[in-house]
């Protein structure tokens, strides 16, 4: 309300002018109170951002803290950032971490190769990389680590991140077996040497011959005894592998499951990647625990059922069957045999799996199994439909690790049959196989009949 308006309104002027100054203080009031309902919506806004702030950066330390990978952050090679696993890894405090440049930690050999990519990590260029090498602790203890690095924002500016877990033990077994394997092959070639030349004395003299005799007896015996060793060698081997390959699974699914989003394709290719070879690492070392554990075991034949043996097999089966939508045809009665019951069932599931897995592409796998008597033994086949074996080929089948076909299309370990043939050996049978290139297979497998002489 204007002051002439007042004055015309309101003729007393001592009255305007108190009517003046009330206008005045009411205007005052309420800009103070809209000004204070302003600062409170502000404050009340940066209350909210400054408490998500507090709690991402809690919910960072506290992945950072607890995760079982050691993280480095770097701005162009210098560490701004590490978690306990970090520090666990490299022996110093992490505030002795904050003043070293990340090449620091590594031995000399690695040095020059993370400073340039640290480096080029500071001005965007590359992508995530993996690789391994070693560190030197500061008690002066080599380590191996396995290493992603990549490039993140951190505290809004670009930083280098390094994500490494310890291989150390893995490093030490592969020397360990690398080591071995040199050791056993010098000592076949000297054996062998020496074989050639006890074999070049008997054409001398029976007096030689004996001689000979009992040193090729000894270093049989010692050559026995070197079986027994590696054999035992690589059975602890293969189960301390199994150690580091678990984890490889699990922080690979880890990865796949809680960080797929920040992955691009090439990323989770490679983690798909990893978890397949995982996978089939695994199948190789069961199944050479399992060829292994034949070699040791005693075995005790005693009555079983071949039917009953067939059907636990195919039952084991089932999803392979389903998946390639095979039939297999059982010709009974199948007798009773003598046999060691679990290493007769890994068997024909063994033969069973090679007769469903061995087809031409687009063929539905026809496995027929049936019996022969002779004598006082029984013959059990196993016919299918597959792709068949050249006759060069039908002993060399049944050698650990030998395959005819590359693994992409045709999956396997090379031991399965391998496994079929020592097994029948153990229990004092035999095994072997009937084919043509391209008109299926025939496996057999001969056992003592029950009450057979």
């Amino acid at each position: 309300m204007s002051d002439r308006l007042l004055h015309q309104l309101v003729a007393d002027p001592y009255l305007a002018e108190r009517l003046a100054t009330l206008r005045e203080w009411t205007f005052v009031l309420a800009s103070t109170v809209v000004l204070f309902l302003l600062l409170r919506r502000g404050l009340t806004a940066t209350r909210r951002a400054t408490n998500t702030l507090r709690e991402r950066e809690r919910n960072f330390r506290m992945l950072t803290e607890t995760i079982a990978t050691a993280i480095f952050l770097h701005r162009g090679g210098r560490l701004c950032f590490v978690n306990p696993k970090a520090i666990a890894y490299s022996g110093y405090t992490r505030e002795e971490l904050l003043t070293m440049d990340l090449w620091q930690l590594v031995s000399p050999e690695y040095q020059e190769m993370v400073k340039q990519r640290s480096v080029s990590r500071l001005i965007g260029a590359g992508g995530p990389v993996c690789y391994e090498l070693n560190i030197i602790t500061k008690q002066g203890e080599e380590r191996w680590l396995e290493v992603t690095a990549d490039s993140i924002e951190f505290e809004g500016a670009p930083v280098g991140l390094a994500t490494a877990y310890d291989i150390t033990e893995r490093k030490r077994a592969e020397h360990q077996i690398h080591t071995l394997n040199s050791d056993l092959e010098r000592r076949v070639i000297e054996r062998t040497a020496e074989l050639e030349a006890a074999n070049a004395q008997l054409r001398f003299s029976q007096e030689s011959i004996r001689e000979l005799n009992v040193a090729l007896q000894q270093r049989a015996e010692e050559l026995q005894a070197s079986v027994h060793e590696m054999e035992a060698f690589s059975y602890s081997v293969s189960h301390d592998l199994r150690a580091p390959l678990r984890a490889i699974q699990g922080f690979t699914q880890a990865l796949q499951e809680d960080y797929a989003a920040q992955l691009d394709p090439a990323g989770q290719d490679f983690a798909q990647r990893i978890v397949a070879a995982a996978s089939r690492m695994d199948i190789l070392i069961q199944d050479l625990l399992a060829y292994s554990q034949l070699s040791r075991s005693e075995l005790s034949p005693k009555p079983v059922s071949l039917s009953k043996i067939v059907a636990e097999a195919t039952s084991q089966l089932e999803v392979q069957i389903a998946a390639h939508q095979a039939a297999i045809s059982v010709i009974e009665p199948l007798p009773e045999v003598l046999g060691h019951r679990p290493t007769l069932v890994q068997v024909i599931t063994n033969l069973l799996s090679n007769a469903i897995k061995f087809v031409a592409p687009g063929v539905a796998p026809q496995v027929r199994v049936w019996v022969e008597s002779y004598g006082n033994g029984v013959r059990l086949w196993v016919e299918d439909n597959g792709i068949g074996i050249p006759a060069e080929h039908e002993e060399r089948i049944f050698r650990v690790f030998e395959r005819l076909h590359g693994i992409e299309t045709y999956p396997g370990t090379g031991i399965g049959l391998a496994i079929v043939r020592k097994g029948m050996e153990r229990m004092g049978g035999s095994a072997g196989v009937v084919s043509q290139e391209g008109k299926g297979s025939r496996f057999w497998i001969d056992l003592p009949e029950k009450g057979g002489g």
